[in-house]
């Protein structure tokens, strides 16, 4: 059993069957993986990648759950960001997003999904990698982890997390390690995966 499938064997426990397999709060049962819930779940996670890449706010914004209780990052100050409001959400994502003339991608090493009837549960591992305009490299690397839950409009996040794994760091075209500097920073901290 993964971390991310004991996760969830626990939490459909703790919630005494307020997710199960059924689909239908309430009715009991424990949590189940579903692999077609999976395969939606894994579908929606790539999508909210593919939007961060591409500096699609709109996408990431119709992604959350009427009711997301909290979205937490890491700022660069060290201090947990919380945020549950959509106009909140759009703020900061701006300040996640590469500035012009530069790319952002990032690579996925550890991607564990399990999803049943009502709710998922991903874990990543993975490095977001900045492409600057000066052909330098900036990389943080990073561990996130999300709950999304059906609703009547498909799956959507209902709470993520992302946290850096190690320090960033900036490489030269050679992959050389350099200094960060002032403008290989992030304004807003480490973008989000997820």
């Amino acid at each position: 059993m993964t971390e991310v499938q004991d996760f969830g064997r626990q939490l459909g426990g703790f919630l005494g069957g307020i997710f199960n397999d059924s689909g239908v709060p309430g009715a009991g049962g424990v949590f189940r993986p579903d692999p077609q819930a999976e395969i939606e779940v894994r579908a929606l996670l790539k999508d909210l990648q593919t939007a961060f890449a591409e500096r699609d706010a709109d996408t990431i914004i119709n992604s959350l759950a009427e009711d997301f209780t909290t979205y937490e990052l890491t700022a660069v100050d060290g201090k947990a960001v919380t945020i549950t409001e959509r106009d909140e959400m759009r703020e900061y994502l701006e300040t996640l997003f590469p500035g012009d003339g530069q790319t952002q991608n990032k690579s996925v090493s550890v991607s564990e999904v399990v999803a049943g009837g009502s709710i998922g549960l991903t874990r990543e591992d993975g490095d977001v990698v900045i492409a600057h305009t000066d052909g330098t490299f900036e990389h943080q690397p990073l561990r996130a982890t999300a709950v999304a839950i059906r609703t009547e409009d498909g799956w959507k996040w209902l709470h993520w997390h992302m946290s850096a794994a190690a320090p960033r760091f900036r490489v030269n075209a050679n992959g050389v390690q350099i200094p960060l500097g002032q403008s290989g920073e992030l304004a807003g901290g480490p973008p989000a995966a997820d």
